[in-house]
């Protein structure tokens, strides 16, 4: 009788391990992974940037090109594509009216990393043609 039970035993936990990681894969698969930490982005904005990061970015475009500036000093590593690059260009629009120079550095950066799929191509190729 011992040595049944032990059998029943064995099965039971061989039968709950294999159901067990049946559910894992299952759950795994089918949950998508953010790569922004997990918080959902501003309403109405471009996804890589999580919601809770907006406020201090719209008072550094308060502040002006040099506020904009320090915040992307500051958050770059926060932020991901293509929320990344909107805000360059809007940094680049801001610095571009007294420091061509920094403008045209902060473009060519871009130029490096974005692809024509991106959703800000057709901003950055204006601003680039403008910059020339």
């Amino acid at each position: 009788m011992r040595q049944f039970l032990t059998v029943v035993m064995v099965v039971a936990l061989v039968w709950l391990g294999w159901k067990f990681s049946h559910y894992a894969k299952k759950e795994i698969a089918t949950t998508p992974v953010r790569q922004d930490g997990g918080q959902a982005p501003a309403p109405g904005k471009l996804p890589g940037m999580a919601a809770s990061v907006e406020e201090s970015y719209e008072a550094a475009k308060r502040e002006g090109a040099q506020g904009v500036g320090r915040w992307l000093a500051q958050h770059q590593s926060e932020i991901q594509d293509p929320r990344l690059t909107d805000i360059e260009l809007d940094y680049v629009l801001l610095v571009g009216r007294s420091n061509v120079a920094e403008a045209r550095r902060v473009l060519a950066e871009i130029r490096q990393r974005i692809t024509p799929a991106s959703p800000v191509y057709k901003r950055f190729e204006q601003l680039s043609k403008t910059y020339e």
